[in-house]
């Protein structure tokens, strides 16, 4: 069975209930980027006639489109409705236009048209059918990262990342060591030091020095430590 993941923003529009109609298997989740994902690398913003001239003028459709196209790799914007409109909403149409344009042009988004909201299920049918082999090899992983303020937050988010270091431990290891680069330089007994726990030091250290392409990376055999001291 096809599978889409659908924000919860998109509820209200009728839009999941048809895609239930059409033989989708419909996931309602906060995404924070795109307002339809297909698979690993695609995703799809959907967006009135009314909302794209709203989000033109107010800025958020170039930041919206950032997002996405810098996010998936294979992303689609969908304008739903009667695009004549745009010439009675606003005398500015022209620069929708332009915005339009951009979207192909400097984002590589993908511009489709729908007349409705059942013309934009069945659009997204139609591409969920088209990628869906794909999707069975790799799975879906939703994109959610989330936008920084500045670049502590993004240093603590990629501290992070690490296993079992939550936010209060990374911000003790960049403390500790003042840069990402001095953690990943650390020995063992210095990120003991840092977190208090050899067993998640050891971990850490581990992760950071084993070559990407060795049988210990691709498999679950144990490596004794001994070894990255060779």
């Amino acid at each position: 069975m096809l599978r889409i993941y659908v924000d919860d923003r998109e509820l209200n529009s009728g839009i999941p209930e048809i895609l239930r109609e059409l033989g989708i298997a419909v996931i309602i989740k906060q995404l924070s980027v795109g307002d339809y994902v297909i698979s690993e690398d695609t995703a799809v913003e959907r967006k009135t006639v009314s909302d794209l001239v709203n989000s033109v003028f107010d800025k958020r459709f170039f930041d919206q489109l950032e997002r996405l196209s810098s996010t998936y790799a294979n992303p689609f914007l969908v304008i739903e409705g009667d695009v004549t409109r745009i010439r009675e909403i606003t005398d500015r149409w022209k620069a929708v236009n332009s915005a339009l344009v951009s979207a192909t042009l400097s984002f590589n988004v993908k511009v489709l048209y729908s007349i409705d909201k059942r013309e934009t299920a069945e659009i997204l049918k139609k591409i969920s059918e088209k990628v869906s082999s794909e999707s069975k090899k790799r799975g879906i992983t939703l994109h959610d990262k989330p936008k920084f303020e500045n670049i502590k937050q993004e240093q603590e988010y990629l501290v992070e990342a690490f296993p079992q270091i939550g936010e209060i431990l990374a911000k003790k290891l960049l403390e500790y060591f003042g840069t990402v680069r001095s953690i990943c330089n650390a020995s063992i007994s210095e990120l003991e030091k840092a977190i208090g726990s050899r067993r998640k030091a050891e971990e850490i250290f581990k992760i950071i020095n084993t070559p990407y392409n060795t049988p210990s990376a691709n498999s679950d055999s144990k490596r004794s430590l001994l070894d990255y001291f060779k």
